[in-house]
């Protein structure tokens, strides 16, 4: 329901009977007749009502004549929807039929409460009622006056109310919220409370660029028009919108240019012992091992590593380069194949080419009967070391240097979001920003950011998508910063997922599992996605693996924990793990649903209140579609707890 192709007869714009029986016409009368019953309270008139505003005639007699070979010639042209009309001896009604009526279906997808169908119910107003209508009474033009007038406001309240909520997450697609520009403007391009409207909901989209378009349209209209400007208070939203276009962009941001850069060149390995003649192919499978590793280490942002095709060639002595000149290598990995008593052993070394210093070095098993199997674990594992040994040897040197003033801001953040209040998050997030502008390349500072915003949406009621569109961005930046740091993959898939964006955030939280997988806050992040993707089963396994590596776990584990058994329905359980933390505010909507479901009603309402005082202006069902829940069944245990608490 609610698609163009269920309609049959359009009222709104011009009028029409899609499909005509025959070569029957549809009589104009009978578009004025459905408008009429489309708009009545009750979808029914009763006739005499119906015939004094179609017709001037003398007498109600002849009116109500008129009216019955009207209903003849309807049932007639519509004989293929012959419930269309369902009239007695004194009234007049739409039928079954009148589900198919443009207008009807408008104002389901009006009062459905479902942005889609919102949406699709919008895309059939394609003008005013009964558009270029003839041949009416001066009761029904005065009625149809009106009735425009109030469909006009409807449509409007309408769009308003579906940009707000396609955009709520930050991530609709551009072209509903064009197509719902183009509706607006089309009916009253005039409208500047339409332009309003639309460059609040680009800027809540991080469309920037479509929101100053907007505006200058406007600008253009009412120059052309009226001669005059903007109102002012168009200007101070275009101004509020663009001024989130300037939190957080790759420019300010940006990596060192890749000359100045530590590079790592890999050079061609040896052996002690060579192999026999027969065995020749061993020389070149350990060539491509060394060529993976180095290609595995291109992905790290915080230094280049030289194509091997170049390195190889370069003549060293125990890896330091004889002519350094055209390389400009700052560290060398040199290696080679010896024997040992059970396999063979590839020792490798990273040497700092500037001090000659022996930064790191390493013994790998190389047995090439089995080094097809694990050729790809072993490059990923050297890989992870020599990148490992780079960042603590640039990390030593940022300290001697004194900028490890970053790390201490990086540190402190890290300790104020042990609690999630809101005043705490802020703080927080003014550490990493300060940790991120005195060292632009650490990734883990802006992902930290990330982490901020998307609490922060949450505490405020998740009403703010700036917040989450931010988070993302931010997000996003830090992974392609450091695509080896598994933190900058987790915070995309959290903020992914709170944007509805369940595809990518499980992609994101594999990937950030697969490069930590012992990390206790990876795990308990990802059992609390899981939760919300719907399998709690998964998820609690986790959360139980994060809590033994971190028994005195910050408040978010526990939050997250509690989560999970609210979806299992075991409320007292959930309530223990509330109450082990510092600070019950972010888990209120948990403890009142829980203690409502266990017939607590007393604590459950007083939770209740606390909610309602940190969210005065939102009702229970705009609280619940916060969370991200993927399954609408657990959705519905939260609500009708909350309901119960009287919130």
């Amino acid at each position: 329901m609610g698609l163009e192709s269920d309609i049959e007869i359009r009222l709104l714009g011009l009028p029409e009977l899609l499909r005509p029986v025959g070569g029957v016409v549809f009589p104009a009368k009978g578009f004025q007749l459905l408008a009429l019953l489309a708009r009545a309270p009750a979808k029914r008139l009763a006739r005499k009502d119906l015939a004094s505003l179609l017709w001037d005639n003398d007498t109600e007699a002849a009116a109500l004549g008129n009216l019955r070979q009207l209903l003849a010639r309807i049932r007639k042209a519509s004989a293929a929807h012959d419930d269309l009309i369902d009239a007695d001896t004194k009234t007049v009604a739409l039928g079954g039929g009148g589900a198919l009526i443009d207008l009807n279906l408008f104002e389901i997808g009006f009062r459905s409460g479902l942005p889609d169908q919102a949406l699709r119910g919008l895309m059939l107003f394609r003008g005013d009622l009964l558009e270029g209508i003839g041949d009416t009474t001066d009761a029904f033009s005065h009625w149809l006056t009106l009735e425009r007038t109030a469909l006009r406001e409807r449509f409007f309240a309408a769009a308003s109310s579906i940009l707000i909520e396609l955009t709520r997450f930050g991530r609709a697609l551009d072209q509903d919220l064009r197509a719902v520009a183009d509706r607006m403007l089309a009916l009253d391009p005039e409208r500047e409370a339409s332009y309003r409207t639309l460059i609040e909901a680009y800027g809540r989209n991080g469309m920037y660029e479509e929101a100053e378009r907007t505006y200058r349209a406007l600008v253009a209209m009412l120059e052309n028009e009226f001669g005059v400007a903007p109102q002012p208070e168009t200007s101070a939203v275009l101004r509020r919108v663009l001024a989130g276009r300037g939190y957080h962009q790759t420019e300010a941001v940006t990596t060192k240019p890749a000359g100045s850069q530590p590079r790592v060149a890999f050079l061609a390995p040896s052996w002690i012992v060579p192999p026999a003649s027969g065995e020749i192919a061993q020389t070149a499978l350990l060539g491509a091992l060394v060529e993976d590793i180095a290609n595995e280490l291109a992905r790290y942002r915080s230094f280049v590593t030289l194509a091997p095709h170049s390195s190889f060639k370069l003549q060293h002595d125990s890896g330091i380069p004889a002519d350094n000149s055209l390389l400009r290598a700052d560290y060398t990995v040199s290696g080679f194949v010896k024997p040992s008593e059970r396999d063979q052993l590839l020792v490798l070394r990273m040497a700092d080419c500037r001090s000659g210093e022996i930064l790191w070095a390493g013994e790998f098993s190389f047995r090439p009967e089995d080094l097809v199997r694990s050729f790809r674990m072993l490059s990923l594992q050297v890989a992870s070391s020599v990148a490992a040994s780079v960042e603590r040897h640039l990390l030593e040197n940022m300290r001697r240097s004194g900028t490890s003033s970053a790390y201490l801001h990086y540190l402190d953040g890290q300790t104020l979001l042990k609690n999630c209040d809101l005043p705490k998050l802020r703080r927080a997030r003014k550490s990493f920003m300060h940790a991120a502008e005195l060292s632009k390349d650490m990734a883990l500072a802006h992902a930290r950011i990330a982490q901020t915003l998307y609490l922060e949406w949450i505490s405020l009621g998740g009403d703010d998508p700036e917040l989450l569109r931010r988070a993302r961005e931010t997000a996003e930046f830090a992974a392609r910063l450091d695509p080896g740091a598994g933190f900058t993959h987790l915070m995309c898939g959290t903020v992914a997922l709170y944007q509805r964006d369940f595809e990518y955030s499980a992609e994101k939280f594999t990937e950030s599992e697969a490069l930590s997988p012992n990390s206790a806050d990876f795990l308990v992040q990802h059992a609390d996605a899981l939760c919300c993707f719907g399998d709690a089963v998964a998820g609690w396994e986790r959360f139980e693996r994060a809590v033994d590596l971190n028994p005195l776990a910050p408040d978010h584990y526990w939050w997250a924990g509690a989560s999970i058994l609210l979806q299992q329905q075991e409320f007292a359980r959930a309530i223990e793990l509330c109450d082990r933390m510092e600070s019950d505010s972010s888990v209120l909507r948990i403890l009142a649903a829980c203690h409502a479901h266990l017939g607590n009603l007393p604590t459950a309402r007083e939770y209740g209140r606390r909610i309602k005082d940190l969210y005065p202006d939102i009702g229970v069902s705009a609280i619940v579609k916060m969370a991200p829940f993927k399954d609408e069944s657990f959705r519905k245990i939260v609500e009708d707890g909350l309901r119960l608490a009287d919130v």
